[in-house]
């Protein structure tokens, strides 16, 4: 740091590691030294960088930054919310340790999500929400990998999954990119210039719509958790059940699975309903009474796969509540709009590269 009184600027490196830059006279001087660098040993009086000739291929380092910040000090809930107040455009990346996970917006709509963790592909929420199995998932992923096929329309190619299939997951692999971004509690985020027209297939979600739903499942998943605290719990229904008359659907389809005993987390791969509205629905049954928790299988290995096969009575009722909410879908998003669900479908069919 410079100690003269006329000084141009001045160069701060906060607690976080974080370099601000006052002064618009130092920062015109800088923007001439403008690129990537490295740094060097240094003391604690002398700073030392060497510019890098290769740049990371992150985004935050090929794209302008309009906006960065610190989540410890600012919560995703609130930089989202500004962006949507804003209307701004632009990829907003959070980036948490090894992972990264990103959300593209235009005019403070939400047009599409991307992530590193493996359970956020498009192929682990297929597989989650009953679209394909898990061996079917293997195989068509290691084929993908061969003729270099994007998954989506791999599976769309060989009439594996239907166009709704597709449209429906994709949009499910956004909300919940966006759900586990407002739990983040401590990273950073960037806010890129960048051109929202360039994602191929994209949505156009309420980001206000998702923010109340995310803050909601945030705050009832804590509620069903205390009686819930790990997916290995083994639950089973119980002999004489109370009046099943009153609950809803998918209340029905679980009960109907846990004839026989079944861990939270093979409950949630058969049901296809998703963890929250699995662990929501259970979370009522033991409230009415209808379950009791077991003593773990000693027979069953610990690595054994959770992915539990549906008798054909089971199977059926899914599937026909899965095309009932498909139906509903559908018919919400034509209102006021005609043909859009169709021609969201071909945008995604045509121009989307699905991982």
């Amino acid at each position: 740091m410079a100690r003269r009184d006329d000084a141009k600027g001045y160069v701060q490196v906060d607690k976080t590691g974080r370099i601000i830059v006052t002064g618009a006279a130092l920062r015109r001087e800088l923007a001439e030294l403008a690129g990537v660098y490295t740094h060097l040993p240094s003391d604690s009086s002398l700073l030392h960088f060497q510019r890098t000739k290769k740049a990371p291929a992150q985004d935050e380092f090929r794209h302008p930054i309009a906006m960065l910040g610190d989540l410890m000090m600012m919560e995703s809930v609130v930089v989202i919310n500004f962006v949507q107040n804003a209307q701004m455009s632009g990829n907003l990346i959070f980036v948490t340790g090894e992972t990264r996970k990103s959300l593209y917006f235009k005019d403070g709509s939400v047009r599409s999500a991307s992530s590193n963790r493996p359970e956020d592909r498009l192929g682990e929420v297929l597989y989650r929400y009953g679209a394909i199995s898990r061996e079917l998932l293997e195989t068509s992923l290691e084929e993908c990998r061969r003729i270099r096929r994007p998954l989506g329309n791999h599976l769309l190619d060989r009439g594996l999954i239907t166009q709704t299939d597709l449209y429906l997951n994709v949009r499910r692999q956004v909300e919940e990119i966006f759900y586990s971004i407002l739990i983040m509690r401590e990273g950073e985020f960037y806010l890129m210039q960048y051109d929202p027209d360039a994602v191929p297939g994209p949505l156009s979600l309420s980001t206000q719509s998702m923010l109340m739903e995310g803050l909601r499942r945030i705050d009832e998943m804590a509620h069903f958790r205390e009686r819930f605290p790990k997916n290995d719990m083994r639950l089973v229904a119980k002999a004489g059940q109370g009046d099943v008359q009153n609950l809803g659907p998918r209340e029905r389809v679980i009960l109907n699975v846990l004839r026989q005993p079944r861990t939270v987390t093979q409950v949630i791969s058969a049901c296809r309903f998703g963890e929250f509205e699995t662990i929501k629905a259970l979370f009522q049954l033991q409230k009415g009474e209808f379950l009791e928790e077991v003593e773990p299988d000693p027979s069953q290995a610990p690595a054994a796969s959770p992915s539990v096969e549906l008798n054909t009575e089971t199977s059926a009722m899914v599937d026909t509540f899965n095309a009932v909410f498909e139906r509903i879908f559908e018919a919400i998003s034509r209102h006021g709009q005609e043909n859009a669900l169709e021609k969201g479908l071909e945008t995604f069919q045509i121009g989307r590269a699905h991982v």
